[in-house]
């Protein structure tokens, strides 16, 4: 036999009824409506916390990866100057030779078909230097400058300014906006 019942199906139960806050009167249970509503609610607040977090994490990766792609990069190039350094730092000694070679014929042998091949290779050569970025530094005439010149020697020159630069000893070079190897020069001496 069932247990008879006080109260109605629906009512809220003695067990169900807490006191409100403020005024201290028994208020209903929430309902399960009201239940279900603020547990979607605060699941919801969550999921987008979640999601933020993600979002906030996905953000720093791809900036971490564009960073380091651009490190990347940068040491790529900077390996590749190196390499291209490294290879016309060790042509510059031919080119020399090829220029004092060139230099040193004698007016009557200037139209020699030898010489004119080496005069070919010679403009050849520094062509495909010039590409590379390759750029002969002028000095002769111009202010000695510690920063792409090297002074062998002083010569006196009483026409000449101090400190200008009187003879060119060897070409010196930059690539690019460095200068790989200075200028090697004579400078005048003043009276």
């Amino acid at each position: 036999m069932e247990p008879q019942r006080d109260q109605r199906e629906g009512e809220a139960t003695p067990q169900d009824v807490t006191p409100d806050a403020e005024t201290g009167s028994p208020a209903a249970a929430p309902d399960e409506g009201e239940r279900s509503a603020t547990d979607a609610e605060r699941r919801a607040d969550e999921e987008n916390r979640r999601a933020e977090a993600y979002l906030a994490l996905l953000q720093r990766e791809r900036a971490d990866f564009t960073n380091y792609r651009r490190r990347m990069e940068q040491e790529r190039a900077d390996q590749i100057r190196a390499a291209t350094e490294s290879l016309i730092l060790s042509l510059l000694p031919a080119l020399d030779d090829l220029e004092r070679a060139l230099n040193s014929v004698p007016p009557e042998q200037a139209n020699d078909p030898l010489v004119q091949g080496i005069r070919l290779i010679d403009r050849s050569l520094r062509a495909a230097l010039e590409r590379a970025g390759l750029q002969r530094i002028n000095a002769e005439g111009q202010p000695f400058d510690p920063q792409v010149h090297e002074a062998l020697m002083r010569d006196e020159a009483p026409d000449r300014p101090e400190g200008e630069v009187v003879r060119e000893m060897r070409p010196g070079y930059r690539l690019g906006e460095r200068v790989i190897r200075p200028t090697q020069v004579s400078v005048a001496q003043g009276a």
